[in-house]
């Protein structure tokens, strides 16, 4: 099993002029999924882990088949499977409203909440995992199990929050979530919500410095529309050595709804990230590992941020561009790279600056020069035939 995600929710859909999309697969895990197999061409082994009910909708497994997902991780509860409206006002906020009956409850809780013990072997074996957590409250067992085994395996966890943090977070609350992540990868609300608020270099080289050794190592701070900021800290280079990237968003998106971006980004992220670590096998001194008897992967510190930020920010275009998941097969999605397979960036004046001094009590890590990866390196996509190409500068 080469990557495991979690949580499924079915979502109905309540369009601000009273349109209603009905039984969309959601919960982040399906989405993240659909971004790891576009980066991988759908060659991925890749399974979902999470509590359904008999209800489930057949359309929903059947999506899930249909990108090459081991469904051997739903467990089956009792009760219905979770299952809410979305509710969309034309200005963007959207509502959830759980629909089962006395929902939420502990029952629905406990189903949503991912358990290792009960995973299928293949799947506690995984290499990489991808969780979505509550920044405040995160599961310290799970994120342990979890990194610990992908670890094993060579690969790594990435952690996104699935909210901002209600009351503002201490040092010491944020330490100990990034303890548990290989990869971080909030938004810039969820961000700002951890660290105070900040451009994106701001919040990210604030992440990186509360970051304890061993802990996550690479953040992605999420800009929407702006696309992303992916930094990464050099362990053993000195801070000045820190490095990042800023990955526009793909220009021509037709944007339709952008529930699930933020997974499908993640799921992108890691498989690029997993995939050129692999394929290069690059000998490279890891960072020192806290977590379980292996340390995180040297690939973490040698594949290419720029072109791991770029795959994400496509399949977010592409998840942008429909209601739910994309129900076009992913071989005919998945984006076409020129030989020169790797993004050209250029460095702009604009970008010749050093994060801002830490305040008291936000302390920093210097990013250095951000290089801007120019937007000629996601090309633009051409709908024909089914096919939608990326080309590469």
């Amino acid at each position: 099993m080469e990557c495991v995600c979690f949580t499924l929710i079915v979502d109905d859909i309540v369009l601000p002029h009273g349109e209603t999309v009905m039984e969309v697969l959601g919960g982040g895990g399906p989405q993240t999924l659909f971004g790891y197999q576009l980066a991988t061409g759908q060659s991925a082994a890749v399974g979902l882990s999470a509590g359904v009910g008999a209800d489930l909708p057949k359309r929903c497994k059947d999506w899930l088949l249909s990108i090459g997902a081991d469904t051997s991780g739903l467990v089956l509860h009792p009760r219905p499977t979770p299952r809410a409206w979305q509710v969309f006002e034309e200005w963007g906020r959207r509502t959830q409203i759980w629909r089962g009956r006395d929902d939420p409850n502990d029952q629905l809780y406990d189903m949503l909440r991912p358990k290792y013990d009960t995973m299928p072997y293949s799947f506690q074996r995984s290499s990489n995992y991808h969780l979505g957590v509550h920044p405040l409250h995160p599961p310290q067992r799970l994120l342990t199990l979890l990194r610990a085994a992908a670890h094993a395996q060579g690969g790594a966890l990435s952690v996104e929050p699935y909210t901002a943090a209600e009351t503002p977070a201490t040092p010491e609350q944020v330490s100990l979530l990034l303890s548990h992540a290989d990869i971080f990868s909030p938004n810039e609300d969820e961000a700002a919500s951890l660290v105070g608020p900040g451009t994106p270099e701001e919040l990210a080289s604030r992440l990186l410095a509360l970051s304890p050794p061993g802990g996550a190592g690479v953040v992605v701070v999420r800009c929407g529309a702006s696309g992303v900021l992916a930094a990464r800290r050099r362990p053993g280079r000195g801070e000045e050595e820190a490095e990042a990237y800023q990955i526009p968003s793909v220009a021509d998106t037709r944007v339709v709804d952008v529930t699930g971006c933020g997974n499908a980004f993640c799921g992108g992220f890691l498989a690029s990230m997993y995939r050129q670590g692999r394929r290069s096998e690059e000998p490279g001194a890891p960072a020192e590992g806290t977590v379980g008897e292996a340390p995180p992967p040297a690939w973490l510190g040698a594949s290419s941020l720029a072109e791991a930020g770029a795959w994400g920010c496509v399949a977010a275009s592409l998840m942008a561009e429909e209601r739910g998941v994309p129900t076009t097969p992913i071989r005919e999605l998945q984006p076409v790279r020129a030989a020169a397979a790797a993004p050209q960036w250029r460095k702009p004046a604009a970008a010749e600056w050093r994060a801002a001094a830490p305040t008291p009590t936000t302390p920093a890590v210097p990013l250095g020069r951000v290089r801007l990866v120019s937007a000629g390196a996601l090309g633009s996509r051409r709908v024909g035939a089914g096919l939608r190409a990326v080309r590469w500068g």
